[in-house]
């Protein structure tokens, strides 16, 4: 498994990558999108892993995994990877173990996205606010 420790939380490198090839708002947007369907997005590898359902988890693992190395998430992407590797060796992750790790590495990553000003901004609520 990897040393979580060793891993940055964000690496802001991805991001900026992203904003050079797409453009500014395009990375904006790509980030607001990922940190809003982090919580979907690990309820589906939960969902999978309590159901012992190994398709369901594996593919719910690489849609993170990859969103959050585009992102830069790299200790998000790291978990997502050592839970895949586990899965493939066919060893099954305790769900609650698993869905505590997980939580832990997305308030990380929320906080640090704070700290780094990427976290969404408040959303129009009607036609009146536009």
């Amino acid at each position: 498994m990897t040393d979580e420790n060793d891993v940055p939380v964000l690496d802001s490198g991805a991001l900026q990558s992203l904003a050079d090839e797409a453009g500014p708002a395009a990375a904006h947007t790509f980030m607001d999108e990922y940190l809003q369907m982090l919580p979907v997005r690990a309820a589906k590898i939960l969902r999978g892993l309590a159901g012992h359902d190994a398709d369901s988890a594996a593919e719910a693992l690489v849609s993170l995994r990859a969103t959050s190395a585009m992102a830069g998430a790299l200790r998000l992407e790291a978990y997502c990877r050592d839970l895949e590797r586990a899965l493939n060796r066919g060893h099954w992750p305790d769900p609650k173990a698993a869905k505590a790790v997980l939580f832990a590495n997305i308030r990380l990553l929320v906080r640090e996205a704070n700290r780094q000003g990427h976290l969404p901004g408040p959303r129009p609520k009607g036609p009146e606010a536009g």
